[in-house]
């Protein structure tokens, strides 16, 4: 085209340039902004997912108290009050049935009531009965072995008594050495602390003179 025929000429091809160059700066800013492709993350600080806890069912334990059966085949479940004064009720009769009923009690019973059978067989008869004291005895309950030695007390046990002498804890111990005092065996409570020295047997000599003797 002969743009030098036109009016103004020399300025059309400029005008022409910047119109163009225009038009590209203006497509350049309205260009959508291209991000970097992310091709790996670093975590900061990674966490194991720990694996869910897994429990068993929760198994309810149900301990048997069956002995008052043996007095009232009807008698049903008991509180701990009624099975309390039941056993105080047959340590009253003390012959050889009740006391079969207290050897049953022991096994079943727990804790304070435990204690009072222990207690309560101290005046029943039967064969099981020194076996049930010794077994009580055993126990690593302090409350259940001061019972044990005081009916082994009531029964002149010398044996266990004897055995208790040498028990470690203190009220025990004394409780065994007055029984055998009860017993009018003070020749054994000498041949086992006579040559002592420690404090549980200066403990026995200076408190079981005090000590009334039925």
């Amino acid at each position: 085209m002969n743009w030098h025929g036109l009016p103004h000429s020399e300025f059309v091809v400029p005008g022409i340039l910047f119109l163009v160059f225009g038009i590209i700066l203006i497509g350049i800013s309205l260009w959508p902004e291209r991000k970097p492709a992310v091709v790996a993350v670093e975590p900061v600080e990674s966490m194991p997912i720990a694996a869910p806890e897994i429990t068993g069912a929760v198994t309810p334990f149900h301990r048997d108290v069956t002995w008052p059966l043996l007095i009232d085949t009807d008698a049903g479940e008991l509180t701990e009050p009624e099975r309390r004064a039941l056993i105080e009720g047959l340590s009253l009769v003390g012959n050889a049935w009740t006391g079969e009923i207290l050897v049953a009690a022991f096994d079943q019973e727990l804790g304070p009531l435990r204690v009072a059978v222990i207690e309560a067989l101290a005046f029943c008869e039967g064969d099981a009965i020194v076996p049930t004291l010794e077994r009580a005895y055993s126990s690593y309950s302090v409350a259940e072995r001061f019972a044990a030695v005081d009916a082994a007390s009531r029964r002149a046990d010398i044996d266990l008594l004897e055995r208790a002498l040498r028990d470690t804890d203190g009220s025990v111990a004394l409780a065994a050495a007055y029984g055998l005092h009860r017993a009018r065996r003070d020749d054994l409570i000498d041949d086992n602390i006579g040559t002592r020295a420690d404090a549980r047997a200066n403990e026995i000599r200076a408190i079981l003179p005090l000590l009334h003797v039925e």
